[in-house]
């Protein structure tokens, strides 16, 4: 299916993400799956292109691939490897100011990461506001793939190390680490960080090793937080499968041609504020990267137990981040809000940075598609302070 051909797909009205603790079978069984077998087949037939999903999605921004009066634009592929003979590359996508190019030491850095699962093209709704503003004010924008993520390589992950390993989490951070050293040159206080759910909790556990990188972190939604106050019912069979590492993708991938159908049941509903081209082409990119080769995905039971709950809770190290931070939830997020505000509040009593607290209204965990005009507000507020 292309993108200038719009199925009958999004007729499910908009309902916002839940916590990842398991409902009963004959539920999942019941949704609705919009996507038609023929469009569902097309889709997997161009499974394997991922870079062009990617394309078509990003192809929707008026200034990509070509630029325009203000902005140059580029995707890279940053060689980053776990070990030496492992070849291996981040997925990036780079704006930056017509005149200068995309290695210029004397532009300020704003990267954005995205959360489990996702991939850089789920910022859509926010790099064309917030590169309007970074590029007219000396900023370049760095949308990136986590490694084993998106468009970036997907290596055999770890899978067989202890849940106190700490090898998994290097897995992410060393990778990181090797990425800002070949693309962000600048002092680590004309760098900002900008990282969704799960890419939140692991920048912060990046910042915590290398906090020479950078020294303000919006943590949009963050993971791993602390514990809930109150126990999460979890069904028997869906801990089961969690505690064994099976991944959620492992449904679209098994579906086969039915795959795309499987994955609309969920975009249909997620994507349903956005335009029509908006919702088809999110909605090819998501099953490209879903039903891609299982990677960086394999990491959800090592920081989470099913529920949601935080196997090791950032608040217990939150005075090791060396980084000033802004807490940013939705109104009716899922994520553990309260606990959000408490460590913002211990982080302005114990630690020598400052941090700040916002909550975004009518919007839940994906906030930033959510609410996109606040949520891209926000962003830009933060750049400002680097001013």
């Amino acid at each position: 299916m292309r993108c200038g051909t719009l199925p009958r797909l999004y007729r499910s009205s908009y309902r916002r993400s839940t916590a990842p603790a398991g409902v009963p079978l004959t539920k999942v069984f019941s949704n609705s799956f919009p996507r038609s077998f023929i469009d569902s087949l097309s889709d997997y037939k161009d499974r394997l292109q991922l870079d062009k999903f990617q394309h078509e999605l990003l192809s929707l921004l008026s200034f990509f691939p070509d630029g325009d009066d203000t902005r140059k634009v580029q995707i890279l592929k940053v060689p980053v490897y776990r070990i030496p003979s492992e070849t291996g590359f981040i997925n990036e996508l780079c704006i930056y100011p017509k005149g200068k190019s995309h290695d210029d030491p004397n532009l300020k850095h704003l990267v954005l990461v995205h959360g489990y699962g996702a991939g850089l093209g789920f910022f859509l709704k926010n790099l064309d506001r917030i590169s309007e503003y970074g590029c007219s004010n000396g900023w370049m924008i760095h949308a990136i793939d986590l490694y084993g993520y998106g468009c970036s390589s997907r290596p055999q992950f770890p899978c067989s190390e202890s849940l106190t390993s700490s090898v998994v989490t290097e897995w992410f951070t060393d990778t990181l680490r090797q990425w800002f050293e070949k693309r962000v040159s600048s002092p680590r206080d004309d760098t900002l960080v900008v990282a969704h759910s799960m890419g939140a909790y692991l920048c912060a556990l990046f910042n915590m090793h290398h906090p020479e990188f950078f020294d303000r972190l919006v943590m949009c939604s963050p993971a791993g937080i602390s514990a809930p106050e109150s126990d999460i019912p979890v069904p028997t069979w869906f801990n089961y499968l969690w505690n064994k590492n099976v991944s959620p993708f492992f449904i679209v991938r098994y579906a086969s041609i039915l795959g795309s159908m499987l994955v609309s049941g969920w975009t249909s509903r997620r994507f349903a504020r956005l335009t029509p081209s908006e919702q088809e082409a999110l909605h090819r990119y998501a099953y490209g990267i879903f039903n891609a080769p299982g990677s960086g995905e394999y990491v959800l039971n090592y920081l989470l137990a099913a529920g949601g709950i935080p196997r090791n809770p950032l608040r217990d190290a939150i005075q090791k981040l060396k980084c000033e931070v802004c807490w940013i939830y939705g109104e009716d997020d899922w994520m553990d809000v309260h606990g959000g505000r408490r460590c913002h509040e211990l982080m302005n009593r114990v630690s020598n940075n400052s941090s700040e607290y916002h909550v975004v209204p009518n919007s839940g965990h994906h906030l930033y598609l959510d609410n996109h005009s606040v949520f891209n507000g926000l962003v830009i507020s933060q750049m400002k302070k680097y001013n």
